[in-house]
């Protein structure tokens, strides 16, 4: 647990070894949450799209698109 001090403009220096740990650098945005227990602050993502790098993966628009396949071919017979 670290000890900060709030300035008179409202503002809260991060100690060094926690910038360091987490990678924190002028301009960096932060995002506070008031909770019940405090204010919690959470790093925003430098590159958001980056962190969508994975999500929709080959195999499962495959299975997404084959499931679409089978329902617009049931949607087609029911139809008829």
């Amino acid at each position: 647990m670290y000890k900060v001090t709030v300035s008179s403009k409202g503002q809260v220096s991060l100690p060094a070894e926690l910038r360091r740990k987490y990678d924190l650098e002028q301009g960096d945005v932060m995002l506070v949450q008031e909770t019940e227990a405090g204010l919690v602050l959470f790093p925003l993502p430098k590159q958001p799209l980056l962190n969508l790098r994975g999500k929709y993966r080959k195999d499962q628009l495959n299975s997404l698109t084959a499931e679409l396949l089978e329902t617009r071919v049931k949607e087609r017979e029911r139809d008829k």
